[in-house]
C-alpha cells in the first residue's frame, strides 16, 4: 500500500491505494486513522483488488466535515480523482455509517455494502437537536460521549484482547477533549434528511465481543432483518475492531461476500 496526497479543490486528500483490478474501499473509524484500522487485511486485499483506504478527516478535529452527507460528497470526490466509477464499500463504526450515507446518495457507485460493528445515520428529531444544542442537555450529550465513546472506559468494551488495541488509538481516546466532543456532537445533531436504505447487496460482519454502547449483536440481528438483502457473520473473541483481533474470520467472510 502506497500512501499518496492529492488535491480536491484547495484541500489536501490523503489516501492508501494498492494492488489492481474491482475497487474495495475501506472506510476507518472515529479512533484513528486508516492503518490502525486496516493493516492486518490490506496485505491479503491487494493481491484481487484495487484497495482504497482514505485518511477521512478527523470527525472530532477542526479540520472535520460538518454532516456525514457532506463526508459522503468527500468520498465521491476522492473516488473521481483517484478514476473511480464504482466500488464495493467497507465501513467499520464512523466508517460505516459514512458507507451507508454513501450508497444512499450514490447507488450507481455502490457495488455492495460491508458494515462492520457499524450502523445506519442516527436520526434524531428537530426538538431533540435543539435541547442538545441550547440547553444543559448539551453538557450531558457531551460528556456522555467523552466517558462511552471516545474515553479509556470504553476499551474493556471494545476489545476482546487489549493487547491488541493499535496504538494510534490508545492516543486518540487518552487525549480526547471537551472542545472534541462538541465536533462530533455537532456532526450528530447535524440535522440532515435521513439516509434511504441502500440498494442491493449488504454484509454485516461483527465482533461478538463487541459490549460498546449503542448497537450490540441483537441491535445488528434487528438490522439484518430490516435490510431486505443482508446477511449477517458474527466472529467470537473479537470487538469493535474485529479485522485486527480476528483478520483470517474478518477475510474469509469478506471474500465470501465478493466472491458472491
Amino acid at each position: 500500500m502506497e500512501l499518496k496526497t492529492i488535491l480536491l479543490g484547495q484541500r489536501p486528500a490523503r489516501v492508501w491505494t494498492g494492488g489492481s483490478g474491482e475497487a474495495i474501499v475501506l472506510l476507518h473509524g472515529g479512533w484513528a486513522g486508516a492503518e490502525a484500522y486496516w493493516s492486518t487485511v490490506t496485505d491479503d486485499l491487494e493481491r484481487t483488488h484495487l484497495v482504497v483506504a482514505p485518511e477521512l478527516p478527523r470527525i472530532h478535529s477542526p479540520e472535520g466535515l460538518p454532516s456525514f452527507g457532506a463526508y459522503a460528497s468527500w468520498l465521491a470526490e476522492l473516488l473521481t480523482a483517484l478514476g473511480i466509477e464504482r466500488a464495493t464499500l467497507v465501513g467499520n463504526s464512523l466508517g460505516a455509517t459514512i458507507a451507508w450515507r454513501f450508497a444512499g446518495q450514490y447507488p450507481e457507485r455502490s457495488a455492495g455494502l460491508v458494515l462492520v460493528n457499524g450502523y445506519q445515520p442516527p436520526g434524531y428529531s428537530k426538538m431533540l437537536r435543539w435541547l442538545a444544542g441550547e440547553t444543559p442537555i448539551r453538557r450531558l450529550a457531551r460528556g456522555n460521549l467523552q466517558r462511552l465513546h471516545f474515553g479509556p472506559e470504553v476499551l474493556p468494551l471494545a476489545f476482546h484482547d487489549r493487547a491488541k488495541v493499535p496504538a494510534e488509538i490508545l492516543r486518540t481516546l487518552d487525549g480526547f477533549t471537551a472542545a472534541d466532543a462538541d465536533r462530533v456532537v455537532d456532526v450528530l445533531l447535524s440535522g440532515e434528511e435521513a439516509a434511504p436504505p441502500p440498494k442491493g447487496s449488504v454484509l454485516l460482519i461483527f465482533g461478538e465481543a463487541d459490549r460498546s454502547p449503542v448497537l450490540d449483536k441483537h441491535g445488528a440481528r434487528k438490522m439484518r432483518l430490516s435490510l431486505e438483502q443482508s446477511r449477517l457473520v458474527t466472529i467470537p473473541e473479537a470487538g469493535h475492531l474485529p479485522q485486527i483481533e480476528r483478520p483470517a474470520e474478518f477475510l474469509r467472510a469478506l471474500r465470501g461476500f465478493l466472491t458472491r
